[in-house]
């Protein structure tokens, strides 16, 4: 009889701690589960999912923001039109690794009748036409004997897949009309040369004081333009500003 009431017992005091032995086991289970998880996704990670909804800024090539997809033109491997200086006879100018070098029997030829070499030597990016996309500044050095040192410069823009020249200019030599600079400024383009009064398209030559030398320009004059349908028109007056330099290098990024 004694036997029988303690078995009872032992069933009363299994059955009141199976609940809590029940919940062990499931808490058990789930950090097992929970682990196992955690280490499938530590090796096999998902992939990042945006929760934005904007489109990427970047190109459908990867690379450059829709902007600033000039930037991946090479223009050092690349063909010009005539060059505005007429310091080459060539209608067109193909570049190679950023050169052009005419055959050697055009360099053995003094006086020089033709260009020797092209180099593209500065180019800067901008909007200058107030499109909020970028166009390429891109100067070349004609090199034909002798100090003069007028340059060209070409302006780009893409069209489509394609660059489209917007303008194509030649600046003056050093002190006379000679390039400082060429910049997009509030969606602007500005040019600054030296000499008093130089302007493209106007007076480049013969502007300066007398006793001005041709390395040694005292003043550069700042001409802003804006992009009219079709083409750059002056923006307001020029300015004439002192240089402080003394020199007349040209002040751009070089490639």
């Amino acid at each position: 009889m004694k036997e029988i009431v303690a078995n009872r017992e032992l069933a009363k005091r299994m059955t009141a701690l199976l609940p809590s032995f029940v919940l062990i086991c499931l808490g058990v289970g789930l950090a097992a589960d929970c682990s196992r998880v955690g280490t499938e996704a530590r090796l096999n990670p998902s992939p990042a999912v945006s929760i934005s909804g904007s489109p990427s800024p970047l190109s459908r090539q990867g690379e450059l923001p829709q902007q600033s997809l000039i930037r991946q033109v090479d223009f050092s491997n690349f063909t010009y039109p005539s060059l505005p200086t007429g310091k080459c006879s060539m209608e067109q100018v193909h570049l190679k690794n950023g050169r052009y070098e005419a055959p050697e029997h055009v360099k053995r030829k003094l006086p020089s009748e033709d260009c020797w070499s092209v180099a593209i030597v500065y180019a800067d990016y901008g909007d200058v036409t107030g499109d909020g996309i970028e166009e390429a500044i891109i100067v070349l050095y004609a090199e034909r004997g002798g100090n003069e040192s007028s340059q060209d410069v070409f302006i780009y823009t893409l069209q489509g897949e394609h660059p489209k020249l917007l303008w194509k200019f030649a600046t003056g030599d050093r002190a006379e009309g000679g390039l400082k600079r060429i910049y997009a400024d509030n969606d602007k383009l500005v040019i600054e040369l030296y000499g008093v009064r130089t302007t493209i398209g106007k007076e480049l030559y013969g502007t300066n004081p007398i006793g001005v030398g041709s390395c040694c320009p005292k003043h550069f004059t700042r001409t802003t333009y804006k992009w009219m349908a079709d083409r750059f028109q002056q923006d307001g007056e020029s300015a004439v500003f002192p240089n402080p330099s003394g020199s007349a290098v040209t002040d751009m990024p070089r490639l």
